[in-house]
């Protein structure tokens, strides 16, 4: 099982699953669109003091996912015709 909802990011045109801390800590190796990108160094940064125990594996990822989704690399897809009935169902029920 992976530690978190697998996202999928595109290097180089090539899908990318990452799915857990060590997943994202190999994505940022590659190359990005903008190496120096604060968001990207602060993902490293926030994986880096996620392994040395010193944060959230939640927050170190969620950084991460926000570099990725800042430089075009994770495009979220739209929600599904039947996820769209079941959050009507929920809001109705709320």
């Amino acid at each position: 099982m992976t530690a978190f909802i697998p996202i999928t990011i595109y290097l180089n045109r090539r899908p990318m699953m990452v799915a857990s801390i060590a997943d994202a800590a190999k994505a940022l190796q590659q190359p990005w669109p903008s190496m120096d990108k604060p968001s990207r160094l602060e993902a490293i940064r926030m994986i880096e003091e996620c392994l040395a125990g010193h944060c959230s594996h939640q927050a170190a990822f969620a950084a991460f996912e926000a570099a990725a989704t800042e430089q075009g690399l994770h495009k979220q897809k739209p929600p599904s015709a039947g996820l769209k009935k079941f959050d009507g169902v929920a809001e109705d029920l709320m």
